[in-house]
């Protein structure tokens, strides 16, 4: 039986019959939806009614998916800002073209190769780790999937954690080529970094407000372990932050770093670790030596928190629980792939302790 509806204006055809589902279809004229109606029911009659098949929704692509992720879930997520160029290097392989649900372990075996060519085994972890993200998101929240395909993927062995830090000679080469930098903010940054263990993105979030020169004390409203806390200082870094502070307020700033973007710090400071090796190496043709090969090379920004925790580790005056306070670590077993010791300052106690 066909019944016709007016709605805004427009009619609304619904035909009912046993043994067929309702159908309805919406006309701007009368007469059409009369017409369609009667031919719907002829043809239900006759046996030629076909129900039409709902279209199935088209599956995204990777780059369609990993889109969305970044829209509704990495937003959120702590460090966002850093991941922006590892979802733009995957949004820019060739697979990110195919549907979600055509990806295979073997394409990302491949892709994992590829990577390992240019990269060290870490980073391919952490971009595997981040593309796994999305396709647990994509099979738990979303249904596009029904497993993970990167769990079947084999990742590459990562060494325990790095032990490079300074010796003192460059620590003050480094200092040096900083000093003389067109960036004012760069030689303080490094002296704090180098002596409070703090991390770069705690530096670079820091606002002028948050440290409290009379207690000597930065209070670090989110760390990255997820909680505040407040890092005690040294004098060194408290003049530096003292200068940081007089920047800032010259320039009308809450924020201690003038920087737009945390990435800024170990741009601007592989920069100058290739200035000061270069300085160097014109010093030691000056004076007739051979350059040592190992100064200056192999160095990284967050070396200056490894460099930190061995400095005051290297004291022996601290207890654990003290230098866990100085570096933020909730387990000595952390702390300790951060205090590297010396094996000649070590000497040197074992000497004093014969004696």
């Amino acid at each position: 039986m066909a019944s016709i509806t007016e709605r805004g204006g427009r009619y609304l055809a619904r035909v009912r019959r046993d043994g067929f589902k309702l159908v309805a279809k919406t006309f701007t004229r009368k007469s059409d939806a009369m017409a369609w109606a009667r031919r719907v029911e002829a043809d239900m009659e006759a046996g030629r009614w076909v129900e039409a098949v709902p279209a199935v929704p088209a599956v995204p692509t990777l780059r369609e998916a990993l889109a969305e992720y970044r829209a509704t879930v990495a937003v959120k997520m702590k460090g966002a800002k850093d991941y922006v160029y590892r979802f733009d290097f995957i949004a820019a392989t060739n697979f990110a073209a195919k549907p979600i649900n055509d990806i295979t372990p073997f394409d990302l075996s491949q892709w994992r190769d590829d990577l390992a060519q240019t990269r060290k085994p870490a980073t391919v972890v952490r971009v595997l780790a981040l593309l796994s993200g999305v396709f647990t998101w994509a099979m738990k929240e979303r249904g596009l999937i029904t497993s993970n395909p990167l769990a079947l993927v084999r990742k590459p062995r990562v060494a325990d954690g790095r032990s490079r830090t300074l010796t003192q000679e460059e620590w003050g080469w480094l200092l040096k080529e900083a000093s003389t930098s067109k960036a004012r903010w760069l030689a303080p940054t490094l002296t704090v970094l180098g002596r409070s263990a703090m991390r770069r993105g705690e530096l670079f979030g820091l606002k002028r407000l948050d440290v409290d020169y009379s207690r000597a004390v930065a209070h670090l409203a989110d760390s990255k372990n997820g909680s505040a806390r407040d890092v005690p200082l040294c004098p060194e870094a408290l003049v530096a932050l003292r200068e940081l502070d007089r920047m800032a307020e010259q320039e009308g700033r809450s924020a201690l770093l003038p920087l737009g973007h945390v990435e800024s710090i170990s741009m601007t400071f592989m920069r100058t670790v290739r200035r000061a090796r270069a300085t160097y190496e014109q010093e030691c043709a000056r004076e007739g030596r051979k350059p040592s090969p190992t100064l200056l090379f192999d160095v990284r920004l967050h070396d200056l928190r490894h460099q930190a925790v061995s400095h005051w580790a290297s004291k022996g005056a601290l207890s654990l629980p003290e230098l866990m306070a100085i570096s933020g670590h909730k387990t000595p077993r952390m702390l300790t792939r951060y205090a590297h010791m010396s094996a000649t300052a070590l000497a040197g106690k074992l000497a004093k302790l014969a004696a």
